[in-house]
């Protein structure tokens, strides 16, 4: 998974917000540091190859399970 596969900065903050998970639980999911993911939420950075995958992959699992308990509340 490239960068660009990536939802915006501005979308991966909503996904993890709408999941209600904390920033220290993606950084750990994902061996970085909470302000590392801020910096990925807000723009500032981009994800490396390695974590971009995995980063990718995660917030397709938020957003599936978000949709999945919207649909059955």
């Amino acid at each position: 998974m490239r960068d660009a596969q990536l939802p915006p900065p501005a979308e991966r903050g909503r996904i993890r917000r709408d999941s209600r998970a904390a920033l220290r639980d993606i950084a750990a999911e994902l061996g970085v540091s909470a302000m590392t993911v801020s910096r990925w939420e807000r723009g500032e950075s981009e994800p490396r190859f390695e974590h971009a995958a995995r980063y990718g992959r995660l917030l397709d699992q938020l957003r599936a399970a978000t949709s999945s308990a919207q649909v059955s509340a």
